[in-house]
């Protein structure tokens, strides 16, 4: 079990016990909930980190996967929103074997969007599939709205 099964077994304990307060069996309904609970919370504390954004310093980005107007997710990384975006072609293509893929963008413009081509038989085509990098702001800054 991970930390938020244990937490969700100690809530579910705790009610039955709460529930049947007079039952031979609450006694040890808490002590499963709290066992459980303990657990939780362990999990939580030894958890791996989150992940980093990318940062440059005081900027850090997030990159945004879309297909068209239609927002996919939103990553701390290219490669994640890129992924993402393969994934949702080859499952909506009409005949998915085959299919190649490639990404057209200026890698000295990184803050313009790439898009994925899609690559069958040979004959490469556009899709309306785009990642863009988006700068996430630490804090507000009066000045940029003046």
């Amino acid at each position: 079990m991970n930390g938020p099964e244990h937490y969700r077994k100690a809530e579910e304990l705790a009610k039955l016990a709460a529930r049947y307060p007079d039952s031979t069996d609450a006694p040890t309904l808490a002590q499963l909930a709290t066992a459980h609970a303990t657990l939780a919370l362990v999990a939580a504390q030894t958890a791996p980190a989150a992940p980093q954004l990318e940062t440059e310093p005081t900027v850090a980005y997030v990159y945004k996967a879309a297909w068209g107007m239609t927002p996919l997710g939103t990553y701390t990384n290219r490669g994640a929103a890129q992924t993402h975006c393969m994934a949702d072609a080859t499952n909506n293509a009409e005949a998915p074997e085959g299919l190649s893929f490639e990404w057209f963008g200026d890698a000295s413009e990184p803050g313009d969007p790439c898009e994925l081509l899609i690559k069958v038989g040979g004959e490469e085509q556009s899709t309306e599939y785009t990642v863009t990098r988006v700068a996430v702001d630490a804090e507000y800054d009066p000045e940029a709205d003046a």
